[in-house]
């Protein structure tokens, strides 16, 4: 038996003096020319594989994947954040991400063996070591089932062409509030200096969403002033599926209910400009709005106190029933 020990305690001994030869002397070669040791690249990439796979989320918290609405916002993401890595569908790669070790996969490579709750971890976490980074704000997995729904629309050749990102700034934040509906706010209805302060919100992070962080990042400053000017004047006209009658009934009501420390929705969103706390959010779509209180729900906006205290005793369904009721009012 203390031979065994020995044995062992001679094993560990030469492994921590490669490891001190290794790190300590720099004898590993990290150039990327070189490439990983023999079989290091299949132990690293059949580790992620279940990795990923153990940790992916259930298909029964995924949105409808097939919304055009959610596949163009994805687009239109993907277009800034992802694309210049990965590529178009059916544009190649640069020579400089060809030449990255590991190279980031051309996208319709890289989303033909996974599935959509396995692209979903990916897009949010990110992957160690490989280039690939996490989504830019945390508890924001409500945001990547848009890029997923744009990669499974990939998958199956049935992608939009992605947004023309080389005009002007405007143009292209227009590509999704003006044609999207669904989860993506009217800005004609707010006034610029409410979007002056979300965008240096999403800018320094203190109001989490990736994809508005990233939006606002490619604003230079000198332009920001401008820009919103520009989007808070301009229209966009979304129709609205009918309602239950019921069902905006139990909204209006929750709508005008208060106590002695909230106020009643209406006081702070209803009416106008010069008598509201808070932004107009009547006509807004009715996916956003639903959003936007899970949002307040669920503890992840913390801005505003009181409106954290609002949201947080609300049932889901008094989120349906007040996003269904403020989205069919008149802005």
């Amino acid at each position: 038996m203390t031979r065994v020990f020995l044995t062992l305690a001679a094993l560990a001994g030469l492994g921590l003096a490669g490891a001190v030869a290794v790190v300590g002397l720099g004898l590993y070669n990290v150039s990327a020319q070189v490439g990983h040791w023999p079989g290091v690249s299949w132990v690293l990439h059949t580790t992620f594989r279940n990795s990923v796979a153990l940790r992916a989320p259930s298909m029964e918290d995924a949105p409808d994947l097939s919304d055009p609405d959610l596949i163009a916002l994805g687009a239109g993401h993907y277009a800034t954040a992802c694309a210049p890595c990965h590529a178009a569908p059916g544009d190649t790669r640069s020579a400089t991400m060809q030449a990255m070790v590991p190279a980031p996969p051309h996208i319709a490579e890289a989303v033909a063996h996974w599935q959509p709750n396995e692209m979903h971890w990916i897009v949010e976490n990110g992957i160690k070591m490989s280039g690939m980074p996490a989504w830019p704000a945390k508890e924001r997995g409500d945001e990547v089932w848009s890029v997923v729904a744009y990669l499974a629309a990939i998958k199956v050749e049935n992608a939009p062409a992605l947004p023309d990102v080389t005009g002007e700034t405007q143009s292209y934040c227009a590509a999704c509030h003006e044609r999207i509906g669904g989860r993506v706010p009217r800005l004609d209805m707010l006034g610029p200096d409410y979007i002056a302060e979300k965008l240096r919100e999403y800018r320094d992070g203190t109001r989490p969403s990736g994809i508005m962080a990233q939006a606002a990042s490619l604003v230079p400053p000198e332009e920001l002033a401008a820009l919103v000017k520009g989007l808070s004047g301009r229209a966009a006209d979304r129709d609205s599926e009918e309602a239950d009658p019921a069902l905006l009934e139990r909204g209006e009501e929750l709508a005008r209910r208060g106590t002695r420390d909230i106020p009643t929705c209406l006081a702070c969103h209803g009416g106008d400009a010069a008598n509201r706390r808070g932004p107009a959010i009547a006509g807004q779509p009715e996916a956003f709005l639903k959003v936007q209180l899970k949002l307040w729900h669920d503890g992840i906006y913390d801005a505003d106190p009181l409106m954290h205290a609002a949201a947080r005793e609300l049932t889901e369904e008094d989120i349906e029933a007040l996003a269904a009721y403020f989205s069919r009012l008149q802005p």
